[in-house]
């Protein structure tokens, strides 16, 4: 066969010698023999996999370095004339062979790294230095923010499943925002987003999958490290972990604390049309929310041999809360003329805990990539929630106050198993089954205050128990093959899910069955080591969640009442991409065209009756669709300067003839991270971020603009890095919307008042000792 005109091809993987995993983005360099100076270089995959194309005929030395590994040297690396594929076979690495006293980080993986259907955010030490929290990491990555109340938007929007290392997110606790803002940052090896995902991966999530990849223990010896940081206006917080792993044994453990105190403001007028006489109801208010959360784990591995490894792990979080808000009420008639007004004061109190016990089993065969996997996790979880209402007014009826006595009870039992097949030399099959098994019971107790007896009286019409419990039993199967330059990855999901729900007060239950087919396809076509492009589609499925379900009234601001609607259907989108990416060690980018389409969209709606209340809950409104082009980039300029951002122009469209709603809006959104080596060894760096205005069920959403800065210094001979951020520079994240249908005019403000300001210290230890590789 005649050798291709642009070179030679070779191929390899890179894997650890005392287990024969691979290794995760090792950096292989092909260097000249002649002078060592570097001719061709690629970064390994997650499984280690490595290709270098277009390789002239020669000898070359083959360098491999990855952190906490020797660097390897593999010489006598010969491509003759006539070589089409040198096949180098498997490269073991050995851990780290010096002794170090302290851990110092040298140097960090590619940013990004583009897979046949996610992206993958390696977490360095730029990203760990401006970040406490998963929640801080969150908003540095490409594609994804974060809204007013803490949960991860991709392109802007919500619906998005989050998982910790492959498991729901949900398993830690029931509040999303609490997790990911608990969670410690420097405890996370890598974030994978995935737009468009495969069927591996549940099919809920209508804007895609954000996994979570905590780091593990890979290198023998004792190292961890601890920080603590200081803000204005008691923002705290103090965390440490541990990793431990001598022989077959592993031990790793981490504890977080925190405190926080967040100031906001929020305004909101609204004409009334529906009633016969126009009025305008004008609201202004503000509050704080302070909240003290631990959180803690503790994981243990034991590696029976090179092919059989048990972990076991339990997480624990606890968390308490108090929130006050001060909101004066006012409704006038055009001409001015008062009709009513109150000052509505809320205090609430609230505390929780959570515990998360797993186990995980992983087995290699014989055969390369052959794998079986099985996981276990039992969660159970608790919360108490008191609030008052003192409702102030010179009118009579008016006047009053109330509390809300919440109480919540969850368990949660998760099983998964997967089998890795690779079926011939180039295409692999792999097969799971789940179940998850989940109770709530809610318990909402409402009660007014008799001024005559003093004493408070039970509202059975403003309570309610809720029980609802679900069942998901789901199984999968995708194929993967890798053939010269194409890739294919092919799956199907299918779910069967059930809900049983039940109002205990009322004694009116009933339950609902879905049955869902999830198919998903990826096709990419390299160009070479670094360049590709791929075309993606998935099908996803938004099921309604127990509290958009729960017709608990939600009576705190009794001018804007919300509650849940137990006749909700789900929702289906299908999800389309077309990608092109080129990543180097230097850095690279990555446009796509996509478009993402729902039918029986899930979203709020905010109706209103004649005294001016509005009720919102969820609804299935019609037609949602979103599409537009997309990039994302990183590089690095001189060694001096690193940026990576993302940025897309799109348009959105909501569209109900039932609810009589027809928006169309063109937007633009972005976000860029930089970060600049200064003299004297500081580090600086910069975020912002606009999320463009996008059409909404009722009306628009304004854009929202932010900015976060820093500067950092490695200290203690590089043991140590101190660090000063400023989140929110500009107090520019206000979230604004305005909405218009025929019966009302409404425009609304919500802000967080308080610019937070932090100086963390962040302290690294630890000892790598070698070891054989099974450990005995």
């Amino acid at each position: 066969m005649a050798r291709p005109l642009d070179g030679g091809k070779l191929v390899g993987k890179i894997v650890e010698a005392s287990n024969n995993e691979g290794v995760s983005f090792a950096t292989v360099a092909l260097l000249t023999s002649r002078d060592s100076s570097l001719a061709f270089g690629a970064v390994a995959d997650l499984d280690g996999v490595f290709t270098i194309t277009s390789v002239k005929p020669g000898n070359y030395i083959l360098r491999v370095t990855n952190i906490g590994f020797e660097t390897l040297y593999k010489p006598g690396v010969s491509v003759a004339t006539e070589a089409n594929v040198l096949d180098l076979g498997t490269i073991k690495m050995n851990s780290a062979a010096q002794k170090l006293n302290e851990v110092t980080v040298t140097a960090e993986k590619s940013m990004i790294v583009d897979d046949i259907d996610k992206k993958v955010i390696n977490i360095g030490q730029d990203l760990l230095a401006s970040s406490n929290s998963v929640s801080d990491l969150m908003e540095k990555l490409p594609a994804v923010s974060l809204d007013e109340n803490g949960n991860p938007q991709v392109r802007g929007k919500g619906n998005v499943v989050v998982l910790i290392d492959g498991k729901p997110s949900n398993l830690y606790g029931n509040d999303l925002p609490t997790i990911l803002q608990s969670f410690p940052a420097n405890l996370i090896e890598r974030i994978e987003v995935m737009t468009t995902p495969s069927a591996k991966y549940e099919g809920e999530g209508a804007s895609g999958v954000i996994d979570i990849i905590t780091k593990k223990v890979k290198i023998r010896g004792t190292n961890g490290s601890a920080r603590l940081s200081l803000g204005n206006k008691n923002n705290h917080s103090a965390s440490g972990n541990l990793n431990y792993k001598s022989g077959k044994f592993g031990l790793t453990a981490a504890l977080n604390g925190q405190s926080t105190n967040r100031y906001n403001k929020r305004t909101l007028n609204r004409e009334n049309f529906i009633s016969e006489t126009p009025t305008l109801l004008e609201q202004t208010g503000t509050g704080n929310n302070n909240n003290k959360s631990l959180f803690g784990r503790v994981g243990i591995n034991y590696d029976f041999n090179s092919k059989n490894t048990l972990e076991v792990g339990v997480n624990y979080s606890l968390n308490e809360n108090g929130n006050r808000s001060d909101i004066l009420n006012r409704t006038t008639l055009s001409d001015g003329f008062v009709l009513e007004e109150f000052t509505r004061i809320n205090r609430g109190t609230g505390n929780g805990e959570s515990m998360n016990m797993s186990l995980d089993y992983r087995k290699k065969f014989n055969k390369e990539n052959q794998a079986f996997s099985f996981t276990a996790n039992y969660s159970l979880g608790s919360s108490d929630n008191d609030s008052y209402f003192d409702q102030e007014s010179s009118i009579d009826s008016l006047d009053r106050f109330q509390k809300n006595l919440r109480n919540n009870q969850r368990t949660s039992l998760f099983l998964n198993s997967d089998y890795t097949w690779p079926i011939t030399a180039t295409g692999t099959l792999e097969m799971g089954v789940r179940s998850r098994i989940s109770s709530n019971d809610n318990v909402n107790g409402f009660y007014n205050l008799n001024r005559e007896t003093e004493l408070f009286e039970f509202s059975p019409a403003l309570s309610n128990v809720f029980a609802y419990k679900d069942q998901t039993y789901t199984g999968f199967m995708t194929y993967s093959q890798k053939s010269g330059m194409w890739g294919i990855r092919a799956g199907v999901r299918l779910t069967d899910y059930n809900q049983d729900i039940n109002q205990v007060n009322i004694n009116q239950s009933f339950n609902v069955h879905f049955l869902t087919l999830i198919p998903s396809l990826a096709l990419t076509r390299k160009l070479n080591d670094a360049a590709q492009f791929k075309l993606n589609y998935s099908r996803r499925v938004q099921r309604p969640e127990a509290n958009w379900l729960n017709p608990f009234t939600d009576l705190s601001d009794p001018r804007n009442v919300q509650t849940g609607n137990p006749e909700l259907r789900p929702e289906f989108t299908h999800k389309a991409e077309l990608a092109y990416s080129n990543y180097e060690a230097s850095g690279g980018w990555g446009p796509s065209l996509f478009m993402d389409y729902s039918d029986n969209a899930i979203t709020r709606i905010r109706t209103i009756d004649e005294n001016g209340v509005s009720l919102t809950r969820y609804d299935n409104v019609g037609r949602e669709i979103s599409y537009g082009v997309e990039t994302d980039f990183s590089k690095t300029v001189w060694e001096i300067l690193k940026i990576n951002g993302s940025g897309r122009v799109f348009r959105t469209e909501v569209v109900s003839q039932m609810a009589q709603i027809d928006n169309r809006t063109w937007s633009y959104s972005g976000n860029l991270n930089a970060f600049i080596k200064l003299p004297m060894d500081f580090r600086a760096s910069a975020y912002i971020n606009y999320e463009g205005p996008r059409a909404i069920a009722q009306g628009t959403r304004e854009g929202v603009f932010i900015a976060n800065m820093g500067i950092r210094k490695d200290v203690l001979e590089k043991k140590a890095t101190v660090s000063f951020n400023i989140q929110d520079v500009f107090l520019s994240r206000a979230y604004k919307s305005q909405l218009n249908t025929a019966t009302y005019s409404q425009n609304s403000l919500w802000q967080q008042t308080n610019r937070l300001v932090n100086l963390s210290f962040n302290y690294r230890f630890g000892k790598i000792s070698t070891g054989n590789g099974n450990g005995a």
